[in-house]
């Protein structure tokens, strides 16, 4: 029974209209429990929002993640300015569109995606999960993908976006940040982190497609799409092929 009131709860938060005496805080609130399918960040917005928790719901709903070193940095967790896999879809939309604007062979050419190992239980966030879900969104708009199928070094992205002549790429990785973060850092077509104009024209695409599309929380695709492709045993051979040929100690290899 107690099961069951809870189900109805959460239920009327979804359909609820919310007064919290914020316009712009309601509207956010709404978006989120319509937007997410994350069970564990949907979760952590309804118990701020059923104790009453405004400001921590401002700060985590009212404000977007900005374009830092080369990409998107954050914690994992709920919120629009946090690194989870809502904001993780609504980027990869956004690249999505900046890329088709720009590249007129993109779905030719195709996208590159790696991962770390990071990964928070409490939000269900993963590198690898958000690897997978950056891939759908792509798939589902028949785009062909370089998906690697384990935890790579990050220079293996840049390298296969090169060498596969992809015409862009992200790697999920916080690199040397804390443990408790996450990121999305892109790549262009040249192998070189993005930089102005780009990521600003791609925060821009980022803002008008924030509505999850269609098969983007489709994550099935990656198994079941034939445009999904494993670069990882020709990327690796080929890497250290080329780092035997600027390796001076070339018998440590």
């Amino acid at each position: 029974m107690a099961e069951n009131a809870e189900g109805d709860l959460n239920s009327n938060l979804l359909h609820a209209s919310y007064h919290t005496g914020d316009p712009q805080l309601d509207t956010a609130i709404g978006q989120w429990l319509r937007w997410d399918k994350n069970p564990k960040t949907k979760e952590q917005i309804e118990n701020l929002l059923r104790n009453g928790m405004n400001k921590e719901l401002r700060d985590r709903l009212c404000c977007r993640m900005t374009f830092g070193t080369a990409g998107l940095r954050s914690a994992m967790g709920a919120g629009f300015c946090y690194i989870n896999d809502l904001t993780v879809i609504q980027s990869t939309q956004g690249m999505y569109k900046y890329l088709e604007r720009c590249f007129s062979d993109f779905k030719q050419r195709g996208f590159v995606v790696g991962y770390d190992t990071r990964g928070q239980v409490t939000s269900s966030c993963s590198s690898q999960r958000l690897a997978k879900l950056t891939a759908a969104v792509l798939l589902a708009r028949d785009v062909p993908v370089y998906l690697f199928s384990r935890y790579v070094p990050t220079p293996f992205v840049p390298y296969a976006v090169q060498e596969l002549k992809a015409v862009a790429g992200v790697m999920i990785t916080a690199s040397h940040n804390r443990k408790e973060d996450n990121g999305y850092k892109v790549y262009w077509e040249t192998g070189a982190q993005i930089t102005s104009p780009h990521d600003k024209e791609i925060l821009k695409c980022i803002e008008e497609c924030v509505e999850p599309w269609n098969g983007s929380w489709n994550d099935n695709l990656v198994d079941t799409s034939p445009l999904k492709r494993d670069p990882l045993q020709d990327i690796c051979r080929r890497y250290m092929e080329d780092l035997k040929k600027i390796c001076f100690h070339r018998n440590f290899l």
